[in-house]
């Protein structure tokens, strides 16, 4: 009995240690999968982001990151934002830097080379690598954790105003917006030649886009609404439409919940299908000047670029009785 309650200890003992060491994969009864509200999104518990302390860039991906070292630097004027799990980028264009923040160990790693100016847009891919594009050398920059150069897009003539980008069909393939030819250029598989995607005459626009799935979401300023359309330009759909007042900004996530800055009232407007955008106000997402926003799974990131910092709001469902 000794001998068997030892065992059995042990046995414990070396499973929550593998467990531990990730040797051992969890049941699935212990991974959820999240389930976007099915109705009104409510703003749930927040934190907020001021700045963090100076750290080395990461290692390659799957490595843990590098704890702080250095001196607690602070946010000036936060435009631009990307948030994939854990880490955030966030393009602060007053220091004229473009930040790679782990909201883990609160730590701010720059990256060299990427520009940071108020027309500066990011994204993180599936591996953190930071998307990165510089619109006045007309290209989108691709940097891997450790900050090292990777790749370079450009889209030439097909491209000679880019204003946007979003990352579609899991990081394979990059969408790039132009506002000069009301058109975006798709990269696909990425590092291939551009290929133009005329969204047609309704379109009188291009000056945002974002992807969910098979739809690409273009914000058309000069309509004053979102565009849904299909990946080969064919409209499907619109969204905002009477709602969108001085629409600026469109993220998406993938669930193809559309958030749209609207800059003539301070607010992020949820835009769904046959029901009333619902609408945050500055005072709910607890800033001043919204600089951008970004979403993924259940989290929405603002920038308030008059205060210096972003807010991490989690979005929760409406209590019902």
């Amino acid at each position: 009995m000794t001998l068997l309650h030892g065992l059995t200890r042990a046995t414990g003992i070396g499973l929550v240690l593998a467990v531990l060491a990730g040797c051992v994969a969890l049941p699935p009864a212990a991974r959820v999968p999240y389930e976007p509200p099915r109705g009104p999104v409510v703003l749930g518990p927040w934190r907020t982001l001021i700045g963090g302390f100076l750290a080395p860039p990461g290692t390659g991906f799957g490595l843990p990151a590098r704890p702080g070292t250095g001196a607690f630097v602070k946010l000036m004027a936060p435009t631009a934002l990307a948030l994939r799990g854990n880490d955030l980028l966030i393009v602060d264009s007053a220091a004229g830097r473009v930040w790679r923040a782990d909201l883990g160990l609160n730590t701010l790693t720059p990256i060299a080379g990427a520009p940071a100016t108020p027309a500066t847009a990011v994204a993180l891919g599936p591996d953190l690598s930071a998307w990165v594009l510089d619109g006045v050398s007309r290209q989108v920059l691709r940097f891997a954790r450790d900050g090292r150069l990777m790749q370079t897009w450009r889209g030439g003539m097909a491209a000679p105003s880019p204003v946007a980008f979003t990352l579609a069909d899991g990081g394979a393939t990059l969408l790039v917006a132009d506002d000069s030819l009301r058109q975006w250029v798709e990269f696909r598989p990425v590092g291939a030649f551009p290929m133009p995607v005329p969204p047609g005459d309704a379109v009188r626009s291009v000056d945002g886009i974002a992807a969910a799935g098979d739809k690409v979401f273009v914000l058309d300023r000069n309509a004053g609404l979102v565009h849904v359309a299909q990946r080969d330009g064919q409209l499907v759909g619109r969204l905002g439409a009477g709602e969108l007042k001085q629409p600026v900004a469109v993220a998406a996530d993938r669930f193809a919940r559309v958030f749209v800055v609207d800059a003539q009232d301070r607010s992020v407007k949820l835009l769904a299908a046959g029901r009333p955008a619902q609408v945050f106000d500055a005072a709910a997402l607890r800033v001043q000047a919204i600089g951008g926003i970004a979403v993924d799974e259940r989290l929405l990131a603002v920038s308030d670029r008059q205060t210096g910092q972003v807010v991490i709001h989690t979005l929760g469902s409406e209590a019902r009785p």
